[in-house]
């Protein structure tokens, strides 16, 4: 059995996914997304809420292997440095947490890998990512991309 912590690291909403990987099958175990806090909040207290989160999140769940997003070219410069900075201290709870275990994954090849096309939207991702862990529940787009990284990690990295 292997516990994989998923991360979809944004300045806003950052997406966590736990599953749990016996044999050659996947159980969800935890999902949800650290509300940061929106803009005109203090940018710093936003890093904050998501390393203190991020970091009681892994010391619940004890994850074996831990799975972040990497970074993808941004559009507005602002918002790839907010982006940028958020995954830093996404990058710092884990590396606290347990050295050297920590996997990226780029969006595309996650998403080609789950949903079977690299530009798959977020609805196919939900859908998914739902129908790979016999969820019924509603799970929000953040969480669904997180358990598409954990996915996407326990199948690839040996362990």
């Amino acid at each position: 059995m292997t516990i994989v912590f998923g991360i979809d690291p944004g300045s806003v909403y950052t997406g966590f996914g736990v599953i749990k990987k016996v044999g050659q099958s996947f159980e969800h175990v935890d999902s949800g997304r650290i509300v940061a806090g929106k803009a005109g909040v203090d940018f710093s207290a936003r890093l904050d809420r998501i390393y203190n989160d991020l970091t009681k999140l892994l010391h619940q769940h004890q994850p074996d292997l831990i799975a972040i997003e990497k970074v993808f070219s941004h559009v507005n410069v602002a918002s790839a440095l907010k982006l940028g900075q958020a995954r830093g201290v996404a990058l710092l709870a884990c590396e606290q947490y347990r050295s050297g275990l920590i996997s990226e994954f780029s969006p595309k090849a996650v998403k080609k890998s789950v949903t079977g096309y690299g530009s798959a939207q977020k609805a196919q991702m939900q859908f998914m990512v739902k129908k790979l862990l016999g969820l019924s529940c509603v799970v929000t787009e953040d969480a669904a991309d997180a358990l598409a990284l954990a996915i996407f990690c326990a199948s690839a990295v040996r362990y």
